[in-house]
C-alpha cells in the first residue's frame, strides 16, 4: 500500500518494522505530514500510535487500518476527530482522496 503511495500517488513514504520503532520515529524531526498505521501492530496498536502522532503534531491527519470490523467500530468511538478508521480491504483510491484533502501532493 505504501509503495504504491510512493509510485503512483507522488508521496515520500516511511516504513517502520514495528510500533515501538514507529513511535520512536514520531519523536524525530520531521515529523510525518500524515500517518497510515494498521490497528494491530506488534509493539503498540494503532490507537497509541495515533496519539503519540497528535501529541508530536496537533491535526495531523491519522488513518488507521483494521481487518476486524469490530475492532474499527470500537476504536472509531474511542478517536479523536480527524483519525480516521479504514476497513480492509483497503479502497487503494478513497485512501488517496482522503489522503489527498488532508496533505495535498506538491509538484
Amino acid at each position: 500500500l505504501l509503495g504504491r503511495l510512493r509510485r503512483q500517488g507522488g508521496y515520500e513514504t516511511e516504513v517502520e518494522p514495528d510500533g515501538s520503532a514507529a513511535l520512536a520515529r514520531l519523536m524525530l524531526d520531521p515529523v510525518p505530514e500524515a500517518v497510515i498505521t494498521d490497528y494491530h501492530v506488534p509493539g503498540a496498536n494503532g490507537l497509541v500510535i495515533s496519539r503519540r502522532a497528535r501529541a508530536c503534531r496537533a491535526g495531523i491527519p491519522v488513518f488507521v487500518v483494521t481487518g476486524d470490523p469490530h475492532t474499527a467500530k470500537r476504536a472509531a468511538g474511542a478517536l479523536e476527530s480527524g483519525i480516521e478508521v479504514i476497513a480492509k480491504p483497503v479502497d487503494y483510491a478513497s485512501l488517496v482522496v482522503r489522503l489527498r484533502a488532508a496533505v495535498p501532493v506538491f509538484a
